[in-house]
């Protein structure tokens, strides 16, 4: 009898923790099911795993809830959670923009509530895919800064339509109606207040794992990245038998660069090498990556690529680095590099082999006269 009286009297408190819940049980369900995942070496994207089991996950809590009160004449009554549950399909789940996908959902769930002859509930749908799309426009059309106000705002008005809709088919009355906006305008206040914790939060941890993981003065990857890549993909060799190739070079007669026009120069001459490697490699297969592992010194892994797959790509890449030329305090640099490739072999005992394999035929290129690649 105290639960009633007190669940009564805070609907709100209660629909808040409600949603709350909502949320952080997916976050550790979504958790659990990657895991077990990753424990059975089930290489499934995280972002699909995540759309697919948010998905049933809220359309199982939707319907779940709905068919306690179908047919009743306060089937009204979880209208909040409905308009809640886009947000989290948008939102946080951010699935792309895609109608067949959302409007199907709403259909369905109007079959399940025997709504299809009513015009009010085809103007309800409508309202719920108009509020989509507007969340859909908001995330796609707004900078890195997370648009609560904007998410908040559109929410307000799209729930405010939807409800005068629900006051039209069921005559709820006009206090209800203000009330059940009040109490949309406080859910979606915190639905979009912790959404905004997690989004902050996965910028914090993006932002630093991009600091570890990548080179200052180039932007791309830097050798602990490399060394973390190199022995994932040596290992997956060693136990699934896949194809695995890695390039190194270096930067010929760098010393002289910096020691003639100076280390800003030498910085420039970097950056400029990066932007020419990573230009072809992205035209080629953005699954190959570039790492900076010393001071003039580069690697890149080719994943699932043999010696033969990946001559064309080591040539483009000599070839255009040695005629991207530049000019610094009007003097001409031209730049040229050296190159040692080799293809994983059976006979690599550990990660030192292959890579020693490498690192001797670039000594190779450089020892015989430089800008020169060869193969080992």
């Amino acid at each position: 009898m105290l639960t009633s009286l007190v669940l009564n009297r805070t609907i709100l408190i209660t629909s808040l923790f409600f949603i709350m819940g909502v949320f952080v049980v997916f976050q550790i369900l979504f958790a659990g099911v990657k895991k077990a995942l990753n424990v059975k070496n089930n290489n499934i994207d995280e972002y699909t795993l995540r759309t697919i089991l948010g998905i049933i996950y809220i359309l199982s809590i939707l319907f779940i809830m709905q068919s306690s009160i179908t047919n009743k004449h306060y089937s009204w009554t979880f209208v909040n959670f409905q308009l809640v549950a886009v947000i989290f399909y948008t939102v946080i789940l951010n699935v792309p923009f895609k109608f067949h996908m959302f409007t199907p959902i709403v259909l369905a769930f109007m079959l399940f509530n025997s709504a299809v002859s009513s015009w009010q509930s085809w103007c309800l749908a409508i309202i719920l895919i108009l509020f989509y799309n507007s969340l859909n426009y908001i995330k796609d059309h707004t900078d890195k800064k997370f648009p609560f106000m904007l998410y908040w705002s559109s929410s307000i008005f799209f729930g405010a339509a939807y409800w005068f809709f629900i006051n039209l088919k069921f005559s709820i009355g006009n206090p209800m109606f203000l009330t059940e906006i009040f109490y949309l305008a406080i859910l979606e206040l915190f639905t979009f207040g912790y959404i905004a914790i997690l989004y902050s939060d996965v910028e914090s941890r993006t932002a630093l794992f991009k600091e570890a993981t990548h080179d200052k003065l180039t932007e791309t990857y830097n050798y602990d990245a490399f060394d973390i890549d190199f022995r994932s993909k040596f290992n997956k060799n060693m136990s699934a038998n896949s194809k695995f190739t890695m390039m190194m070079f270096d930067i010929d007669h760098f010393k002289n660069i910096n020691d003639t026009y100076g280390h800003l120069a030498g910085d420039k001459v970097l950056q400029n090498v990066v932007t020419t490697v990573q230009k072809v490699i992205n035209n080629r297969d953005p699954l190959i990556k570039l790492y900076r592992t010393g001071g003039e010194e580069f690697n890149i892994i080719f994943p699932n690529y043999d010696l033969a797959q990946t001559t064309a790509i080591v040539h483009e890449i000599f070839t255009t680095v040695n005629h991207s030329d530049m000019i610094i305090d009007g003097q001409t640099i031209h730049l040229t590099i050296s190159v040692g490739v080799s293809e994983i072999s059976e006979s690599d005992g550990s990660v030192n082999d292959f890579y020693s394999r490498v690192d001797k035929a670039l000594y190779h290129s450089k020892k015989n006269g430089r800008s020169a690649i060869t193969v080992a």
